[in-house]
């Protein structure tokens, strides 16, 4: 779509974009078209789409024949849905809120389904971990997010995080493209980019409690800056000499940052301390 399309669009519906919702209009269609191709569906596969809004994304989805399921908060794109439902037999939607609507009961029925998204940024976090912690997992997760974000997302060893550790202890994530500002209505401050999630099918890293896995390496990313041992030390109340023992035992540098260690080398830490 072009600038004065959408326009055109938002004025035949009486609409604004809503910066509450944070709302920004993707233009780019080729950006669009290569998100719905990059999704690695399979016959038989469903699609659940957030933040269908003016629904250009939502086209192209169902346009692959297989069946759309797009949950959108904003109650004024009901009339955009209903005629993408018109067009199309394989297009169904809801207006709700994604973190609180039940899509696991929705999608009980189909065995593989993708998530697709274009959503507002302040929700990117809580929207990631919603599918990546979600007993019935998408196989895949395409999402349109701010830049900055993404490279968080998609960090190896050295640059690594929370939000990075949370998403790939369940699978692998990688960049597939940057977006300019420019390509949205209204512009954003920052540029964007799509990702791809590929959720492992089996648990690679076996953790027993992922919230008391995190809170070691909450305590740890807390001081980012120091080295392992020392952050290590004041978490565990152990003596230090105990704690670089522990660390020497699994041939982790005592004096590496916490983003420089691997999943693995912080799974195996882990069970080390809690034995």
């Amino acid at each position: 779509m072009t600038i004065d399309q959408v326009k055109q669009l938002l004025q035949q519906y009486g609409m604004k974009p809503n910066e509450t919702y944070g709302q920004n209009f993707l233009l780019n269609d080729i950006v669009l078209q290569d998100m719905v191709d990059s999704v690695p569906m399979k016959k038989g596969d469903a699609i659940l789409e957030v933040g269908p809004g003016l629904g250009n994304l939502s086209r192209y989805l169902a346009d692959t024949g297989h069946e759309v399921f797009s949950v959108e908060k904003d109650p004024k794109f009901l009339p955009v849905l209903k005629a993408i439902k018109k067009d199309y037999k394989n297009f169904d939607f809801t207006v709700d809120d994604i973190l609180k609507f039940d899509f696991q009961t929705k999608l009980k029925s189909k065995k593989s389904y993708h998530v697709v998204a274009n959503i507002p940024y302040y929700i990117t976090g809580k929207i990631i971990q919603l599918f990546v912690q979600a007993k019935h997992k998408p196989k895949s997760i395409t999402i349109l997010i701010q830049k900055e974000v993404a490279e968080n997302v998609t960090a190896k060893p050295g640059r690594l995080n929370l939000l990075a550790i949370s998403v790939q202890l369940h699978g692998q994530a990688k960049l597939l493209q940057k977006v300019l500002a420019r390509d949205f209505y209204p512009a954003p401050k920052v540029d964007s980019s799509v990702i791809q999630i590929i959720l492992d099918e089996r648990p690679k890293y076996e953790v027993d409690d992922e919230k008391r896995f995190f809170g070691l390496l909450r305590a740890c990313f807390s001081g980012k800056r120091k080295q392992l041992h020392n952050t290590l030390t004041n978490y565990l109340q152990k003596p230090k000499d105990e704690v670089t023992k522990i660390l020497e035992s699994l041939k982790i540098d005592s004096a590496a940052r916490p983003q420089e260690l691997s999943i693995e080398e912080w799974v195996k830490l882990y069970k080390k301390v809690n034995e």
